[in-house]
């Protein structure tokens, strides 16, 4: 069972970083819309899973909204199951929002728990920030908790035209007696809807210790009820695509990302969303 626990964690390593050693809860984007177009979220408005990528984006959300995000078998591993919930309610200009996350198996896991709101300034403004409870537990090994703090701000610059960014663990929150610091990164982005249902994202996100990853995204709405998605990042080399199909007030959502030495992934997602964007 060790043989095959520290082979799961060489996957893991190889997932954030080929040339690096994994730090714990790396940032995934939990959202499967996100995943599905490269990874590419930071300036969207009225996401629920903003509040793991940019708490600004809670603004607009004006009715509650239920979100569940599954990756069932990344890279083929049921040991590195990723499941995430979130929900969201609307209050005027002012949008609350909580989530939880578990990552991993019986011998490694990493839970989340997240509160934060999104606050609607005026004028195109918007900003939010973010509390995270973070745990993990490793077999043998005992637990370790630490509070993490994020913080963002997205300005609609005209119609269809939004541009956002957001810091994560901005207090450089540390695991354990040799507080292994949490990856704290920054995001910087904007995203475009065009005529004909077209909507184009990009996003630069650096962890303070590594390159610059690129994120690219695409979204196609050829009926109101269908969405096709596709998109790219570079650091590492990943591929990704997916659909989306609502019928008001469900949305059902896959995605299918593709990481150039490790394989394939699938991501399904379901929300409720009962009022609001």
């Amino acid at each position: 069972m060790w043989i095959r626990f520290l082979s799961i964690l060489a996957v893991a390593a190889a997932c954030a970083y080929p040339r690096e050693a994994r730090a714990a809860f790396e940032r995934q984007g939990e959202g499967v819309r996100s995943c599905a177009m490269g990874g590419a979220g930071v300036a969207w408005s009225g996401n629920v899973w903003g509040i793991l990528q940019n708490p600004a984006g809670l603004a607009r959300i004006t009715g509650p909204v239920v979100a569940v995000a599954v990756s069932p078998a990344p890279f083929g591993l049921l040991e590195l199951r990723r499941t995430s919930l979130a929900f969201a309610q609307g209050m005027d200009r002012f949008t609350a929002a909580v989530t939880a996350t578990r990552y991993g198996f019986e011998l490694y896991r990493e839970i989340t728990f997240g509160a934060g709101c999104g606050v609607d300034c005026g004028k195109g403004l918007r900003a939010g920030a973010a509390l995270t409870l973070n745990n993990l537990s490793i077999a043998g090994y005992g637990s370790a908790s630490c509070i993490g703090i994020d913080a963002g701000v997205s300005w609609e610059i005209a119609g269809g035209f939004e541009a956002g960014a957001s810091v994560s663990n901005l207090n450089a929150p540390g695991l354990g007696k040799d507080r292994e610091t949490l990856p704290r990164t920054l995001q910087a982005g904007i995203a475009c809807a065009f005529p004909g249902g077209l909507f184009l994202a990009c996003d630069v996100a650096e962890d303070v210790r590594f390159p610059a990853d690129i994120r690219l995204g695409a979204e196609w709405n050829p009926a109101g009820f269908l969405s096709v998605r596709g998109g790219i990042s570079t650091d590492p080399s990943v591929y990704s695509a997916g659909i989306a199909v609502r019928i008001s007030p469900v949305e059902i959502e896959y995605a299918l990302t593709r990481h150039e030495e490790l394989g394939f992934t699938n991501r399904f997602g379901f929300s409720l969303r009962l009022g609001g964007v």
